[in-house]
């Protein structure tokens, strides 16, 4: 009995053997890694690969010593290459920003001689110092980028550091691009009046005042080389492993005396906290001062000085009662500056509601965000569980804001209505006074899959935008991609609606976001007319 099962277990197993089994997935990508600049091979690079659909499943080697890797036994798909080592930042093949080629692997696709380029670090470092040519130690030391992310130019802080006892700083693991240095800072020995310091009387003030003076000064931002203003500041451009130096001279000025009443006498309050006293700079980014020193000097009334002369907005927000709003003014400090809230404009006061079209709220916390598309700030509001938002502890003043949700996964925005602003598609204009917004989310979206052709022929590498009607008022509609190795993109989340696609082999630099600017490629783009939560596939043929 035995023995007969084994005959039969032995005949079983023979004919499954007979039976074709599913190959195992025997996929490889392979290649070099080399310097971007010398070509030459790069050994003990670490190199990492992604599933780009699920980061969560990755592979990583080292590099020999001729600078070559593989990654074998892969499954069909494409995959999120990486590359990092000492001396060059982790980073994926033709980096642009946030976007690099990815790499696909399946049958009849090029994998197995990738020629990495990576890109040296840069580094800036410098000293800074004062009239005399003395270290200025403990400054804050702030690292500016100019890009064209947003679509547009756009400098925007990326990095900050403090001075050491040699008023030295040191910025490194930059990618290639341009930059800017900036330093606030306080002079060491500067003395101002102190909070409930009682006024010199009539005989002893004017000596007093001529005795202070040297020592109420104030040192203005900045920039490199010795720019106060930042119209006037050097750009530095970096290439790929460049070391830089980029000293900055400071020049004390004498201190503004800024006096801010905020309330009426009859004991009204103004909210929390102080006014807050900002600069523009660069295309109108907003940055506090960092070396002012503010004080209550009584009821409703505050006092700042450490200010250098200058253009600044002073803004302070109103949550001492329902409703209300507090009050800016943007204006030219110098000497000694009186200022009352009532004869200042209102900041606005922003309220809404949200609502899911045809869903339920999603989990976790939802966020409504405002961007100012002139000083760049954004703010948030969290979503109650009634979907309601409030905005009225933040500065709000009058501009133009794109409105966009955060947190809220697989939703974007779809309807916008407001009472009190002006509403053109997905932006708002807010001229002041009270704002009600009422919002609408949806899921009912779609994705756009796409092959960038050069002719017949796939194009890796090109700047891939989906351009929505009526661009300069849906800025926040526009999809962006970088095609792969083997001209594939994808865009996801796409609202329905009338798009152009256009794919640009050097498009990284434009003023994208610009009507004037696309109009020299939305005509030769492909039409793409979205509808519903669909999937969509598209061809678009690269301009140069």
């Amino acid at each position: 009995m035995i023995a007969r099962l084994l005959c039969v277990v032995a005949l079983s197993l023979a004919t499954f053997a007979q039976v074709p089994q599913p190959a195992k997935p025997d996929f490889r990508m392979s290649g070099i890694v080399v310097d971007s600049v010398s070509a030459q091979p790069l050994g003990g690079v670490k190199v990492s690969i992604y599933v780009s659909e699920n980061p969560e499943i990755s592979k990583s080697t080292h590099t020999s010593a001729d600078g070559r890797f593989a990654f074998t036994g892969l499954p069909a798909g494409k995959y999120s290459l990486i590359g990092s080592a000492s001396g060059y930042r982790a980073q994926g093949p033709h980096q642009r920003g946030n976007y690099f080629i990815g790499v696909a692997v399946g049958p009849n696709l090029e994998s197995e001689s990738i020629v990495f380029h990576l890109v040296r670090d840069a580094r800036i470092e410098g000293s800074i110092t004062d009239d005399d040519g003395e270290p200025v130690r403990n400054s804050n030391v702030a690292l500016y980028q100019r890009t064209h992310d947003p679509g547009r130019q756009q400098t925007q802080q990326i990095s900050n550091a403090s001075t050491d006892d040699r008023g030295h700083y040191l910025f490194s693991h930059l990618a290639p691009g341009t930059y800017f240095v900036a330093v606030s800072a306080r002079p060491w020995y500067a003395q101002y009046p102190n909070p409930g310091e009682p006024a010199p009387d009539a005989d002893n003030a004017a000596r007093i005042a001529e005795e202070r003076a040297p020592l109420e000064v104030a040192y203005p931002m900045t920039f490199h080389p010795s720019a106060e203003e930042s119209s006037g500041a050097t750009p530095i451009v970096l290439q790929a492993g460049d070391r830089v130096t980029a000293d900055i001279a400071v020049r004390a000025m004498p201190a503004v005396h800024l006096r801010v009443k905020t309330g009426t006498n009859e004991g009204t309050t103004s909210g929390n906290g102080f006014p807050r006293v900002s600069q523009r700079i660069f295309e109108g980014t907003l940055v506090p001062v960092m070396s002012s020193q503010g004080y209550s000097a009584g009821s409703n009334v505050y006092e700042y000085t450490g200010i250098a002369p200058g253009h600044y907005v002073i803004e302070m927000p109103d949550a001492s009662s329902k409703g209300r709003a507090g009050w800016y003014k943007e204006m030219d400090l110098a000497g000694t500056v009186e200022l009352d809230a009532a004869e200042n404009p209102p900041l606005a006061s922003v309220t809404g509601a949200l609502s899911f079209e045809g869903a339920t709220r999603p989990s976790g916390k939802v966020y409504v965000v405002l961007a100012n598309r002139a000083s760049t700030e954004t703010f948030a509001a969290e979503v109650t569980p009634k979907g309601t938002f409030d905005f009225n502890e933040m500065e709000i003043r009058a501009g133009t804001y794109d409105v966009l949700l955060n947190v809220a996964q697989d939703f974007q925005m779809k309807g916008l209505q407001a009472h009190g602003a002006r509403v053109s598609g997905q932006t708002l204009v807010i001229s002041g006074g009270s704002v009600q917004l009422a919002l609408t989310a949806t899921r009912d979206l779609a994705r756009i899959n796409g092959t960038v052709l050069q002719g017949d022929k796939p194009y890796p590498g090109a700047m891939v935008l989906l351009v929505p009607a009526n661009p300069a008022s849906n800025l926040t509609l526009f999809r962006r991609d970088q095609s792969d190795s083997d001209g594939t993109f994808t865009w996801r989340e796409v609202l329905p609606g009338t798009y152009t696609a256009i794919a640009l082999e050097n498009g990284w630099d434009l003023d994208w976001a610009n009507p004037a600017t696309l109009q020299l490629y939305l005509q030769s783009g492909t039409p793409v007319e979205v509808s519903g939560e669909s999937k969509l596939s598209i061809k678009v043929q690269l301009q140069r």
